[in-house]
């Protein structure tokens, strides 16, 4: 195997120790892109996320997170977000991994951070945007990049500006950016193969994966890349950990989850159809326990990624590339007969008709992606120009649905008891239907930009960059006519959507080094977006460094966010709750009895007059390096967001009067708004520890924080802010500390990740009821292991949450508006997790 090399420059070593420092690796080899003559000697220049302008060392005004290849083979993750697990800067992942019976988000993978939405954070790969994830429910959740889309094994490095960056990138860009960088110059062939399972024997992944490079590209002219990523995962049930294996939390000291749609039939008000197993009975109700079969914790995966990337040197100053990447998941998912009420003699009754068998889910999602540019050096400016198309196309296939007005239709006739399981199946087939969606996101896109030194200062080259980019953006959600009408008996109701938009932005930047230890960036990004408006996004940045062991930073950033398609033009959606909560039982006390089951709708929609979200940013940072082997970086965040568009929770709806009864079903109104404002503080930690030579080889400790110290959310405009900080989903901290020792042969790495305690109820402090209880801290340690001592062979080992630690128990974790599993979704049940690798490198 032969991979591009890179000569460093003077400027570029002496940097590297306060690189450790800003939070990138010590490694700035990584990110150097262009080699450049300058006093006769090849240097380097870098592009670093969050600027656009190629400088000669890793060093911006901007707090970035560069995570190497050798990195992300330490985690031993398989996919992107395994490998995000490992990242105390992101705030929640793979959530879409834990929801089986989410029509939009199962099976997907988003990225969270500074307690904002997945939609706050612009994932990109090689710097270019990314289609988002085509089935988005009608809150816009699940409208984000799927990160399980992009292949691991071509990652060459990932960058985390935890910044705004709208000024450089456009919407999307509030939170921060997350670029994920692949290799581009590559010879050889390396095949990959691995195995894991949980200790109790579920949850399989095999995974193999093959990249392949030929050509030399400055001997040859070109360079082709290619690899191909597979994975195929079984599930975990419900029934097969402890915490999940009944939705009857008591045994745990908290709430009886069991569904109060029981077989047996409720009689809404009092009363049942039929007796019910002793088991399920409590007061004067059944309770179904869905969890006990058929449920996955863990849903099962078969994924595909490739990706093919050619370079060509059209001459000694311009390289034509092209990028095509496609990924193909498919998801199979089983849950328990739909629940709904239904009429039997004159009476509501809440039910679940068990001889219609499971629902199932065949879910399949792809993205595909062809980008062609040209990029160079000619007069000292360096300049790219790239246009592409995305798409990611989604589709669920249910079976086992009824159609609500055939069933209704022979229990009234008495064709059917939905209370037996001895029914004549002609009669069922003639209401069983098959409901089927489809949706479809289009992204396409060409962008331009240029930088180039000025003049000299005293600190280097004042030196610009512009540039200017046009998307078109389109999506297309179609359910059937079943699902669209409300025809389907305990399914969500969908919602169709065909509706584009395009958008148009222009941006320029100045990095000006003032002198030798100071130096500044300016930037501003105007954007138009149709149906939406238009906005101006500023930055302003400085890093000053009076010492070569201390360098201090600052900066301010405007970011925003439009409103997604789905947000706007999307209709409404809703889907069936059980509950015994005293607060929602309350306010429909003429109907809700005893609370002992009580079952609701929760309606939410879109709604045409959203304004876009608006962000300020605010960062100041520290480094010091007190010795050659310790460096301590500090960085202060805040975030201020205005206008943030959300689904108001059950409570919020609740307390603001958007709730009624129509035709005897209590219905919880939450369509999207613009949510006043929200306000985040807090502290990145970065301490690092790193040892020349030992008897044992090399030992380096990182310990990476970010610690918040203000949550803060206005529910709605004109009100007090609440004060959310410590609540459930959002901890005070994150915490990961990783030990690793390199020798010439081995290496072994541990970690260990923290989330911090939460208080279990989502809802500000200030209405907090007496009594709750509190989630405490949960740690997990992980270890692996790597031989390199035979030629071309690496063998990889480890052991993920080696003390086999499950997730802390939630009250608010059993609603189904947040996954029912018992838990908060910032966890996985998996336990204890084995695997194996075998590497090898063909030269």
């Amino acid at each position: 195997m032969k991979q591009a090399t890179h000569a460093h420059s003077k400027r570029a070593l002496i940097s590297s120790s306060i690189v450790l420092g800003l939070g990138l690796l010590a490694d700035p080899v990584m990110a150097l892109d262009e080699t450049i003559e300058e006093d006769g000697k090849k240097v380097q220049r870098v592009a670093i996320t969050g600027s656009a302008i190629k400088r000669l060392d890793a060093e911006t005004a901007a707090p970035v997170d560069v995570y190497t290849k050798k990195d992300i083979e330490r985690t031993g993750a398989t996919t992107v977000a395994e490998l995000i697990k490992s990242l105390a800067t992101i705030d929640i992942y793979d959530q879409g991994e834990l929801s089986g019976n989410s029509p939009a988000g199962s099976g997907t993978a988003t990225v969270k951070m500074r307690g904002l939405s997945s939609r706050n954070v612009l994932v990109l790969l090689n710097g270019r945007r990314l289609p988002t994830n085509a089935m988005a429910d009608g809150s816009g959740a699940g409208s984000a990049v799927d990160v399980n889309t992009i292949p691991v094994s071509v990652l060459e490095r990932v960058e985390i500006l935890k910044d705004g960056g709208s000024a450089i990138y456009g919407a999307d860009a509030v939170a921060g950016v997350m670029n994920f960088i692949t290799k581009k110059n590559y010879e050889g062939f390396e095949v990959k193969t691995g195995y894991g399972q949980a200790a109790v024997g579920d949850a399989q992944e095999k995974t193999a994966s093959v990249v392949y490079g030929f050509g030399d590209y400055d001997e040859n002219r070109f360079n082709v890349l290619a690899t191909v990523d597979i994975l195929r995962r079984s599930p975990v049930y419900t029934a097969n950990r402890d915490i999940t294996r009944s939705a009857d939390w008591r045994r745990m000291g908290g709430l009886d989850g069991r569904s109060g749609f029981h077989p047996s039939g409720n009689i809404v008000g009092g009363g049942q159809v039929k007796p019910c197993p002793p088991e399920d009975v409590k007061g004067s109700s059944c309770r179904f326990d869905y969890n006990k079969s058929l449920l996955t914790a863990i849903n099962g995966a078969d994924r595909v990624n490739g990706m093919l990337i050619g370079s060509f040197k059209v001459n000694s100053t311009t390289r034509a590339f092209t990028e095509f990447i496609y990924s193909e998941n498919k998801d199979h998912f089983l849950s328990q007969p739909a629940p709904g009420n239904f009429k039997m003699n004159g009476k509501t009754v809440a039910g679940r008709f068990m001889q219609i068998g499971p629902r199932t889910t065949d879910r399949k999602g792809s993205l595909a992606q062809f980008t062609v540019g040209l990029e160079g050096s000619n007069f000292d400016i360096d300049w790219d120009v790239a246009i592409g198309r995305g798409q990611t196309k989604v589709s669920n296939s249910d079976s086992n649905y009824m159609d609500k007005g055939l069933f209704y239709k022979a229990i009234d006739n008495g064709w059917i008891d939905p209370t037996s399981t001895t029914n004549s199946e002609a009669e069922i087939n003639k209401f069983r239907i098959r409901p089927y969606r489809e949706a479809t996101s289009k992204l396409t896109f060409i962008n331009a930009k240029a930088s180039a030194p000025i003049m000299p200062l005293a600190g280097g080259s004042l030196a610009y960059a512009v540039g200017f980019s046009v998307n078109k953006e389109a999506l297309e959600d179609t359910p059937d006519f079943n699902q669209i009408n409300d025809n389907v008996f305990g399914g969500i109701r969908q919602a169709a959507v065909n509706a584009s938009r395009t958008s148009s932005g222009v941006f320029g930047e100045l990095s000006i080094p003032f002198h030798k230890n100071v130096e500044a960036q300016v930037a501003a990004r105007y954007d138009n977006i149709s149906n939406v408006g238009s906005k101006t996004s500023p930055k302003v940045a400085i890093r000053y460094q009076p010492l070569p062991s201390l360098m201090l930073r600052a900066s301010y950033a405007g970011s925003f966010l439009a409103p997604t398609l789905k947000q706007m033009f999307g209709g409404q959606e809703a889907g069936a709750e059980t509950t015994e909560n005293k607060i929602i039982c309350a306010v429909f006390s003429p109907i809700s009895g005893a609370c002992e089951p009580f079952s609701y709708s929760r309606v939410s929609g879109s709604n045409l007059n959203l304004k876009p979200e608006t962000g300020k940013t605010f960062n100041f940072g520290v480094v010091i390096e007190p010795i050659s082997a310790v460096s301590i970086g500090v960085d202060y965040f805040r975030i201020n967001k205005k206008n943030e568009i959300g689904k108001p929770s059950v409570f919020q709806a609740l307390k603001n009067g958007h709730f009624g009864v129509v035709n005897g079903e209590a219905q919880i109104y939450m369509t999207n708004q613009n949510m006043a404002s929200t306000d985040v503080e807090g502290f990145d930690i970065d301490l690092r520890y790193k040892t020349g030579s030992t008897p044992l080889g090399k030992i380096t400790v990182r310990n990476t924080t970010t610690w918040y110290t203000k949550t803060n959310s206005q529910e709605i405009a004109g009100e007090d802010m609440g004060k959310y900080l410590g609540t459930f989903a959002n901890p005070k901290y994150r915490n990961v500390i990783t030990a690793s020792l390199d020798n010439d042969e081995w290496n072994a790495t541990a970690s260990v990740r923290t989330v911090g305690g939460m208080i279990d109820f989502a809802s500000s402090l200030d209405n907090i009821p007496p009594g709750t209880r509190f989630i405490p801290a949960h740690s997990e340690l992980d270890v692996m292991g790597q031989y390199t001592g035979l030629k071309n062979l690496t063998f990889t080992g480890g052991v993920k949450n080696l003390m086999d630690k499950m997730p802390p128990y939630s009250d608010m974790g059993t609603l189904g508006q947040y996954g029912s599993g018992g838990f908060a979704q910032l966890y996985s049940p998996r336990g204890r997790y084995l695997y194996v690798g075998l590497n090898y490198k063909f030269y």
